[in-house]
């Protein structure tokens, strides 16, 4: 069997790490699917604070801290103030059901529907939180929160991004 010349050689090393060079390149551009959604996952969902009309001329504003993905939910704490019916004001826990599904959905453009719960940090009290997201690109969209209280169902409906 005869011996390939020195040039040959390096005609095939240089095709070679042609090959490799190019087939990195092409894997380096492919999108990653599953990259943005583990993103989303260990990013925070950041809710927009948000005001609505209740009975009798008063008005109901809604603050929620950035919510952290844990264990197929999103968790943090909520503040509802409740004008002029100071006493209905409350604050508490925020529990938002959201499977490594439903994010992937929400972030390929689709809306889902939620369900949650409010718990009181006073008194314990659980509400039933009712949503549905919408999205308008990938990183954010609208969100429509209805929270089933004592008294009424009050509807916020709010902007949502995803962040850090």
């Amino acid at each position: 069997m005869r011996r390939p010349s020195p040039i040959a050689r390096l005609t095939l090393a240089v095709f070679v790490f042609l090959i490799f060079g190019v087939t990195n390149v092409i894997h380096a551009e492919m999108p990653n699917s599953t990259a943005g959604t583990s993103n989303a996952l260990t990013r925070k969902l950041l809710i927009d604070p948000s005001s609505t009309s209740v009975a009798l001329r008063g008005k109901a504003s809604l603050i929620v801290s950035p919510l952290t993905h844990r264990d197929g939910n999103y968790v943090g704490d909520y503040q509802l103030k409740v004008r002029p019916y100071f006493f209905k004001s409350e604050k508490g826990s925020l529990l938002l059901a959201a499977s490594d599904d439903a994010v992937r959905k929400l972030q390929a453009g689709t809306a889902i529907s939620f369900t949650g719960k409010a718990v009181t940090h006073g008194d314990g009290r659980t509400h039933v939180v009712l949503g549905r997201e919408t999205p308008s690109s990938g990183e954010r969209g609208s969100v429509t929160f209805s929270i089933i209280t004592d008294d009424a169902k009050i509807v916020f409906n709010i902007s949502y991004r995803f962040g850090t």
